[in-house]
């Protein structure tokens, strides 16, 4: 079987959807009925073909001559698939792995991450929304299925595009259980101290600083803390929106306990997450919430949000908040910082619940996809 599998995502960012695309596709050459994988991946101006795994360099690439809007852009556009040379692909199935799918004589898998423009639709840009609206009927028209990186987003396909639950397949997202794992928190507090810019113990929360991870939620919940708890560490890419967050920690009272220090390098992930007090995770909307099962993984004690997939990802291994509930997530972190016994037990119960998340599996179960639709 020859996919040609869309490996863009993994070349034009690091976390979230470029992760997944990256491993899943390395995860697939390593099976033993591994299928034959033609990578199509459009030119984006930040492209960094470095970022490939080294197993994936030497795989055949189809390059579309066109930067990320204009490709998208596109797609909308009948006449895409000999402007752009499609006509020429010779494979068996497609793998549209960021939602994204030209209209092909061949089955087309699609996965679906989440639908949070047309769940949260404030939380986007005005260009992303009138792109989702416009553009995911079509996709998921063309698709001959859907793959949902979780039940909850399984559901909202189905309730949200009209898709038929049996067009949908839920392969959940995986974790390097190589990388992410338990370390002793002293051990990887030495190694992030520089990194961080100071010394001592810290609550963190990663994500793309945006409005639909809830970081005002925390940083409200954190100033009722107390002048004595650990300080809280933002780490993150800036995204859209992020002005309020940057605002809110330059408050006096909490000014001198925030850290926000930007993007964090993948090799010093696990210790970041290993040496935390406590991570916290109030994200309004996820598909998954791979940071979630990362800091797991890594041992760490973790509060979560009750929405969306992230009960479904933590399972029994994290302490649930509603993410609107400001004194609710204050209380929470009080229990895990005053309770050395509740703090063990969640890092004790986490990497357990990593354990059934990953990339081999994924993998297996998105080639049995590529089989049933090819026939």
């Amino acid at each position: 079987m020859r996919v040609c599998f869309d490996i863009t995502a993994a070349l034009a960012q690091s976390a979230g959807v470029g992760r997944y695309t990256r491993e899943l596709a390395a995860a697939l050459t390593t099976l033993p009925d591994a299928p034959d994988l033609l990578l199509l991946h459009n030119r984006p101006l930040t492209m960094q073909l470095d970022r490939l795994p080294a197993a994936l360099r030497d795989l055949p690439r189809l390059e579309i001559p066109a930067g990320n809007r204009l490709w998208r852009l596109a797609l909308l556009h009948p006449l895409h698939r000999r402007a752009w040379g499609l006509n020429r692909v010779r494979c068996d199935v497609y793998h549209g792995t960021d939602w994204i799918a030209p209209a092909l004589p061949i089955p087309t898998v699609l996965t679906i991450h989440d639908l949070s423009a047309l769940r949260y639709p404030q939380h986007h840009t005005p260009l992303n929304r009138w792109y989702s609206r416009l553009a995911l009927p079509q996709m998921v028209r063309r698709a001959t299925a859907i793959i949902a990186n979780s039940h909850a987003t399984a559901q909202d396909v189905a309730a949200l595009l009209g898709v038929a639950p049996e067009r949908i397949t839920t392969t959940y997202l995986g974790v390097d259980q190589q990388h992410f794992a338990p370390r002793p928190p002293a051990l990887a507090r030495q190694r992030v101290q520089a990194w961080l810019g100071f010394e001592g113990p810290y609550i963190l929360a990663l994500g793309t600083l945006e409005p639909r991870k809830n970081l005002t939620t925390l940083l409200h919940a954190y100033a009722q803390l107390g002048d004595d708890a650990p300080r809280l560490v933002l780490a993150g890419a800036r995204g859209w929106q992020a002005e309020p967050i940057f605002a809110l920690a330059e408050q006096q009272a909490i000014r001198a306990r925030v850290a926000l220090p930007g993007f964090v390098p993948d090799a010093l992930l696990p210790d970041l997450y290993a040496a935390a007090e406590l991570f916290v995770y109030p994200s309004l909307f996820e598909g998954f919430g791979l940071p979630v099962v990362e800091a797991m993984a890594c041992g760490a004690a973790v509060i979560t949000s009750t929405t969306s997939s992230l009960p479904e990802v933590a399972g029994d291994a994290a302490m649930l908040v509603s993410p609107t509930d400001i004194n609710g997530l204050t209380q929470a972190m009080q229990q895990v910082l005053g309770s050395p016994a509740l703090a063990a037990d969640l890092r004790q119960r986490a990497p357990r619940q990593a354990a059934q998340f990953t990339w081999q599996r994924c993998a297996r179960e998105t080639l049995a996809v590529y089989r049933r639709v090819a026939g």
